[in-house]
């Protein structure tokens, strides 16, 4: 009678602060129904057992006065008063069964409460999870509740290498081009660097455009010249192959109408395309142009993002002999390309970069020559 007396007080409570919008939620609205719930079955369970006892006092009191009066002229006064006595001590004594049936009730509506209201509190926390973010942060302010979004991890794979084609060494003469071909996929990051010095006395003329004939465009991303009056230039354009071809021809055409006085009458030009796949853009880039020869170059270059590829493009004087420069192993370089040209010479290497931070390039010739060194980071593409 007690504990459901407490269950239904405590259950009143609960409904009275629910209905005058004190608090209101679903995890409350469970307790408060299962504590009335528990306190009605309680009170029931109580008025059952005093009915039953009732009922058993009853018959016994009147078994008892029927043994009684038969046998009340054969036991003396005294012995029937104190077998009254005792009776009516045996009849006074509550069972302990009932109320070991009590505990045993309470404690099981105890667990079935606290089960119910377990589970219940994981379900809401399951389905509202406040977002820990701060506006301004990713996260939404307020003290609202937002289903719980799981982020996909992402990642960046650096670009990888896929072909190279070089093209022979020609002299073009002035208001002519120069064109090479590679076969190409859709989507392939194409690298195209050009380098060309002087076929006659003068100045040298820029590049003015780089097309194919897939009308992709092609942007100028670096170029390495010393300026009026050298006589070796540099330059490096990069596209992006829009269709899958066998051979698409790339035309590198020099501005003869906006070259400074006294303007070479020929260039003699070599070409060099790389192609990559997976490439997001170009990140860093650096270039050099020294104006002294030297056997020796070095250069710094500071990656934007981690496990990109760092592609370097030199040139310098012709010689014989591709194999004096090797790859640098401590740098981890890859030798793409080495072509040999009657008057320049280029190189093409490449390693992947780990982490965004400053990397120092070194590469040694075996004579001295002049030289130019143009330097791409190519950014990876993110993953999830």
């Amino acid at each position: 009678m007690v504990a459901g007396f407490v269950s239904t007080s405590v259950a009143a409570s609960l409904w009275v602060w629910i209905s005058i919008g004190a608090a209101s939620s679903l995890l409350l609205t469970s307790i408060a129904t299962l504590l009335s719930l528990q306190g009605a079955a309680l009170f029931a369970y109580s008025l059952a057992i005093r009915k039953t006892q009732n009922q058993v006092s009853g018959t016994t009191f009147a078994s008892y006065d029927f043994e009684e009066g038969i046998v009340q002229s054969e036991i003396p006064r005294e012995h029937v008063s104190s077998e009254g006595g005792n009776l009516s001590k045996k009849h006074g004594k509550f069972s302990p069964f009932h109320f070991h049936r009590i505990i045993l009730v309470v404690i099981l509506a105890g667990i079935i409460l606290t089960t119910v209201v377990g589970f219940t509190a994981v379900n809401l926390g399951s389905q509202h999870r406040t977002n820990p973010g701060s506006a301004g942060t990713g996260g939404s302010s307020g003290a609202g509740t937002s289903p719980s979004v799981k982020t996909p991890s992402s990642r960046t794979m650096a670009p990888s290498f896929y072909a190279v084609s070089n093209i022979a060494e020609a002299t073009v003469s002035s208001n002519a081009s120069y064109t090479g071909a590679i076969e190409t996929n859709a989507d392939d990051f194409i690298i195209v660097q050009i380098a060309y010095s002087q076929g006659s006395g003068g100045n040298l003329p820029d590049i003015s455009y780089v097309r194919d004939t897939q009308s992709s465009v092609y942007t100028r991303i670096a170029s390495a010249f010393p300026g009026a009056a050298a006589n070796f230039w540099e330059q490096v354009w990069t596209g992006r192959a829009p269709s899958t071809t066998n051979s698409a021809n790339i035309t590198a055409t020099p501005d003869w109408l906006n070259c400074p006085p006294q303007c070479v009458t020929s260039i003699i030009v070599t070409m060099t395309i790389g192609l990559y796949r997976g490439v997001a853009g170009v990140g860093a880039w650096n270039a050099i142009a020294p104006n002294a020869s030297s056997n020796s170059q070095s250069v710094g270059i500071t990656a934007t993002q981690a496990n990109s590829t760092l592609v370097e493009l030199l040139s310098h004087g012709a010689y014989s002999n591709c194999e004096t420069d090797a790859p640098q192993p401590i740098a981890g370089q890859t030798s793409r390309n080495c072509f040999t040209g009657t008057t320049e010479r280029t190189e093409f290497f490449d390693h992947s970069i780990p982490n965004a931070q400053t990397y120092t390039e070194s590469y040694i010739w075996a004579q001295v020559e002049v030289q130019r060194g143009i330097y791409l980071e190519l950014k990876g593409i993110s993953t999830s």
